[in-house]
C-alpha cells in the first residue's frame, strides 16, 4: 500500500551457514542482541516519524497559505489554524520525548562507545521508553497525515499532491517493529518486571499511593509559582494515576495480569501521556532558562495545551479501565482518587493553537 521505495520480500535462511569470524556476541546469547535491536529499532522508528511529521506540516502550511477561498488564504481560517497548531504541538512534544529518551540511554551507556555489554544493558533498561516512543510517535504521525489530507481537501486524495503518499506511507509505522497493540502491552509489563527485580521502586510507591488515596484529603495552597507549575502538578498527578492503575491491576490479577490485554492497553495509554507531559515540561523549562520566557512563549503554549488535553484523555481512559477492574465501594474509592488527580482548570486552547499556527503561517514553514 505504501513505502514503495522499500523492497519487502521473504528472506529464507534455512540451512544457511555463517563463518565463525562473522559471529556477533556469544553463541547462545544471540537473543539479547536481537531483542535489543528491536528496542532500538522502535526508538529509531519514532525519530523517523518526527522527520516525516515536520515535512508533512511544512507542506500543509505552504498549501494552506497558497490555497485561496472566499478571497483569502485558507490559513487565515480558525479551523485550519487549529489543525496546524495541533500538528505542531504533537510534532514538538514527540521530539521532546525523543531527545529525553536518547539522553537517558546515552547516559546509561557511559563514555566507552565500544562497550557492547553497557550498550545492551542501557537499551534494555529503557525498553519501556522505546515502546512508548514507537507507539506515541507512530500515532502522532498518522494524525498529522490524516490532517494533511484534510487541509489539502480533494487534492489530498490525489496522487499528484504529497498528502496522498504521506497518508499511505505513515500507516505501516503502527505495524512494524511490533504492532502498537503488542508494544502497549509491553510497556506496563516491563515496568512490572523492573519492579519485581528491584530495579524500579514501583511497589513501595504504589503502596504509599494507596495510603494517600485512603487518607482524607486536606485542602491546602500550592506554593509553587514557577514556570509551568500547574502543568508540573498535572504531570505528577498523571503519574499517580498510572501508578494507581498498575497497582490495582497487579493486586487483582497477580500472575495472570499478562492475559488482561484490554487492561494493559488502557494503563499503557495513561503512562504514555504522562511521559509525554513530563518530557514537554522539562524541554520547555530548559528552553525558557536559556532563552527567557518571552522567547519561549510558543513552547509554553504548546506544553500547556498538550497537558490540558492529555489530562482529559487520561481521565477518560482511567475511568473505563477502572470499571473493568473494580466495582462497588472499591470502584467508588478509586474514582474519587481519580477525580482528585485529574482536577484541572482548563486553559484557552483555542487562542493558544492560533498563536502557535500564526508563527508558522507567517514564516511559511515549520519553525519549532
Amino acid at each position: 500500500m505504501g513505502i514503495k521505495g522499500s523492497s519487502t520480500t521473504p528472506l529464507v535462511l534455512a540451512d544457511a551457514k555463517a563463518p565463525v569470524e562473522n559471529l556477533l556476541g556469544e553463541v547462545g546469547k544471540g537473543h539479547k542482541i536481537a531483542f535489543n535491536t528491536l528496542n532500538i529499532g522502535r526508538f529509531k522508528l519514532g525519530a523517523m516519524c518526527i522527520g516525516g511529521m515536520k515535512l508533512m506540516l511544512h507542506e500543509s502550511i505552504r498549501y494552506a497559505n497558497e490555497r485561496q477561498q472566499f478571497g483569502k488564504s485558507i490559513s487565515s481560517f480558525g479551523a485550519i489554524k487549529s489543525k496546524l497548531g495541533e500538528m505542531a504541538i504533537r510534532t514538538w512534544v514527540g521530539e521532546a520525548m525523543i531527545y529525553r529518551t536518547l539522553g537517558m540511554i546515552e547516559d546509561a551507556i557511559g563514555d566507552d562507545p565500544k562497550d557492547l555489554e553497557a550498550k545492551m544493558r542501557a537499551i534494555e533498561e529503557y525498553s519501556a521508553e522505546c515502546s512508548i516512543i514507537k507507539v506515541a510517535l507512530s500515532e502522532y504521525c498518522d494524525y498529522l497525515a490524516d490532517e494533511m489530507v484534510q487541509i489539502f481537501g480533494g487534492y489530498g486524495y490525489s496522487a499528484d499532491y504529497p498528502a496522498e503518499r504521506a497518508y499511505r506511507d505513515s500507516r505501516i509505522n503502527r505495524i512494524f517493529e511490533g504492532t502498537n497493540e503488542i508494544n502497549r502491552m509491553l510497556i506496563p509489563g516491563r515496568l512490572m518486571k523492573s519492579a519485581l527485580s528491584g530495579k524500579l521502586k514501583l511497589l513501595p510507591a504504589a503502596q504509599a499511593l494507596m495510603d494517600e488515596i485512603l487518607t482524607p484529603q486536606i485542602m491546602g495552597f500550592d506554593d509553587d509559582e514557577g514556570l509551568l507549575a500547574a502543568e508540573t502538578k498535572l504531570a505528577k498527578n498523571a503519574k499517580k494515576v498510572g501508578l494507581m492503575m498498575l497497582g490495582t491491576a497487579a493486586q487483582k490479577y497477580l500472575l495472570t495480569l499478562g492475559d488482561q490485554q484490554e487492561i494493559l492497553i488502557g494503563i499503557a495509554d495513561i503512562i504514555m501521556d504522562a511521559y509525554a507531559m513530563e518530557s514537554a515540561i522539562l524541554r520547555t523549562q530548559k528552553l525558557a532558562a536559556v532563552q527567557g520566557e518571552a522567547a519561549a512563549a510558543r513552547y509554553i503554549d504548546m506544553t500547556r495545551v498538550f497537558c490540558n488535553d492529555a489530562v482529559e484523555r487520561i481521565d477518560a481512559r482511567a475511568k473505563n479501565t477502572l470499571a473493568g477492574m473494580a466495582e462497588g465501594d472499591e470502584l467508588r474509592t478509586l474514582l474519587a482518587a481519580l477525580r482528585r488527580f485529574t482536577k484541572l482548570t482548563p486553559v484557552n486552547t483555542i487562542v493558544a493553537r492560533q498563536r502557535i499556527a500564526d508563527v508558522m503561517i507567517e514564516a511559511n514553514r515549520y519553525v519549532y
